[in-house]
């Protein structure tokens, strides 16, 4: 009988040896589309404030409905013109024209994120997206709140500041840099900035939106001109040059 060969030592070093793993392809794309996911989910809250904003608006055209003869002897007494309904009523409309554009004011602040992702290498969980999500909501509940109370600019201004402050405080975290929360900021003064020209503009509030919008897309494209888009679906760094 021949001599059975013995069986191969087992090489210790490849028996330890952990395989890498597998490349995370299409995070880029994957990444735009939970973004774009976030911003139809975040519609259903804004939807609840848009019928909070119906109901409440209701409720006090009929309280001061009842109170109308008394507010229009009050307003001949002491000569003003100052009329809480219709200082309500006009915060309602504001309220009411913000929410349609909460699809394009969150995709701006989400796409500013995301390149700050992309461009410096960042790692940005889907839950720091939603709390940021989160408080660009409460703008709105804010603005409807203060808009019962205050005028409807400064209920705005206020409402803004409030969202935005939170926002920034959280970007110095999660951006783990001063200056680029600032940059965040700057967008956000930017964003509240010409959402208020656009919505205090009756005539010019398309034509404002649409230039608005070019500058915004051109912005984009200046930035990322140089980011190579394949190696980040392949899940290497490519930093723009």
């Amino acid at each position: 009988m021949e001599n059975a060969l013995p069986p191969p030592i087992p090489n210790p070093s490849s028996q330890n040896r952990v395989s890498p793993p597998p490349i995370r392809r299409n995070t880029v794309t994957l990444k735009l589309l939970f973004i774009a996911g976030l911003v139809l989910l975040l519609q259903f809250p804004l939807g609840l404030i848009n019928q909070l904003r119906q109901e409440r608006s209701r409720n006090r055209e009929a309280a001061y409905a009842r109170q109308s003869e008394a507010i229009f002897h009050q307003e001949r007494a002491t000569n003003t013109t100052y009329n809480p309904a219709r200082a309500a009523a006009e915060g309602y409309r504001m309220v009411e024209r913000a929410l349609k554009h909460s699809a394009l004011v969150l995709t701006l602040v989400f796409a500013a994120f995301f390149l700050f992702e992309t461009l410096a290498g960042l790692r940005l969980h889907a839950v720091h997206y939603i709390l940021v999500g989160a408080a660009l909501c409460l703008f709105y509940l804010a603005l409807l709140t203060l808009g019962e109370w205050m005028p409807p600019g400064p209920a705005y201004v206020t409402a803004a500041a409030a969202s935005s402050l939170l926002i920034v405080c959280y970007s110095i975290s999660i951006l783990q840099s001063h200056a680029r929360a600032t940059s965040i900021a700057a967008l956000l003064l930017v964003v509240h900035s010409v959402l208020y020209v656009v919505l205090r503009m009756e005539d010019f509030a398309l034509l404002a939106g649409t230039a608005t919008l070019f500058v915004v897309l051109a912005s984009i494209m200046f930035f990322t001109r140089k980011v190579d888009w394949f190696a980040q679906e392949a899940g290497t760094k490519s930093p723009a040059s």
